[in-house]
């Protein structure tokens, strides 16, 4: 496959939006702001902009539904220490609450780190894939390629 490399302003604009998972939240708007921005100029930028604010959108589902149950489950943790004397030692479950909550913040951090993984990538030219994400925006047809340039 010939394909022409990636200008320095593609790959920038593909690196920022797989970079901005970082900033979870915020993240979402940048990749839906660049894809829009780039859908008419660069098939790349733009494919990798939208696989950027999908994949920020699902693991910002899915970091909520992690610390919620988190919430619950460190709560429940509490009934035990329901009538237990001032100076009585919580019992082993209550730390085991507490200490639960390195689960939903390394699965934030492994989030952030494929992110980066993927800024790294398109910064370099590469193409880059989410599983299951990037096969399903391709199927999907949801952005136009790129009108080709006119000369000036």
């Amino acid at each position: 496959m010939n394909e022409k490399p990636h200008s320095v302003e593609e790959r920038l604009v593909a690196a920022l939006t797989h970079g901005s998972v970082i900033v979870q939240g915020l993240g979402i708007l940048a990749g839906v702001l660049v894809y829009l921005n780039q859908r008419e100029k660069s098939r790349y930028a733009a494919f990798q902009a939208l696989q950027a604010a999908v994949y920020q959108l699902i693991t910002t589902a899915i970091i909520i539904v992690v610390w919620v149950l988190w919430t619950i489950f460190y709560f429940l943790t509490f009934i035990p220490l329901i009538g237990l004397p001032e100076d009585a030692a919580p019992p082993p479950i209550f730390w085991i609450g507490l200490i639960s909550m390195v689960i939903p913040m390394v699965l934030m951090g492994a989030f952030w780190l494929y992110g980066l993984a993927g800024a790294l990538a398109t910064w370099r030219g590469r193409e880059f894939r989410y599983p299951v994400i990037g096969a399903a925006l391709e199927r999907a047809g949801l952005w136009r390629d790129a009108p080709a340039p006119t000369p000036e």
